[in-house]
């Protein structure tokens, strides 16, 4: 694998990634499809109620059907006026994750970009699927919640894989077609074999 694809693709990928995130939450509202806000949020009763039953910040549940992911601060501040710092560290997750997919790109892909597009798609339905339908299961989470959540990832790693496949196409090893193995990437060494 040459380093050069697994930088610039972690890199082009992350953005792509990142881009998609933001289209997907602030345009499309997919991932949030299915929340229901507290009513009178706004004045925070919800988060002074939640946090009598839940004293610690952490996970929680409840044998009658109760899942819920407690993060108040201490002053019971509104949590979307800290976007900024948790974007930079999804960025950081988008790119550790991308640099994960850059390294396996050479491996997996497809010889279209396309199809190596179709691919890291069914890659994120198939992780994805199980993910979220076992939520689904287990604790109710709603239809509209469930597949939006799946549709944002697989648009994600269809784009990412989208990027990747053109990155690869222009920067990786290149491959020849074999009877015994497809795509076996040329190397000095497979020319001395043999001879």
């Amino acid at each position: 694998m040459r380093p050069r694809l697994v930088v610039i693709g972690s890199l082009a990928g992350a953005i792509v990634l990142f881009a998609w995130q933001a289209a997907s939450h602030e345009l499309l509202h997919l991932p949030e499809k299915g929340f229901r806000a507290f009513p009178n949020d706004s004045s925070g009763s919800p988060a002074h109620v939640i946090r009598a039953l839940a004293p610690t910040n952490g996970m929680y549940y409840s044998g009658r059907g109760v899942f819920a992911a407690v993060d108040i601060s201490a002053d019971y501040a509104d949590k979307t006026k800290q976007f900024g710092a948790m974007l930079a560290k999804q960025f950081a997750v988008n790119l550790a994750v991308v640099l994960l997919l850059a390294l396996l790109v050479e491996r997996i892909a497809e010889e279209s970009v396309l199809a190596t597009a179709a691919t890291f798609a069914l890659l994120a339905l198939a992780f994805q699927g199980m993910m979220d339908l076992s939520n689904k299961i287990w604790w109710s989470y709603s239809w509209p919640w469930t597949l939006g959540n799946m549709l944002d990832q697989v648009i994600a790693f269809f784009l990412v894989g989208l990027t990747l496949g053109a990155l690869r196409r222009r920067y990786g090893e290149p491959h020849i077609k074999t009877a015994e193995r497809p795509g076996l990437p040329v190397t000095p060494e497979r020319f001395l074999v043999g001879r």
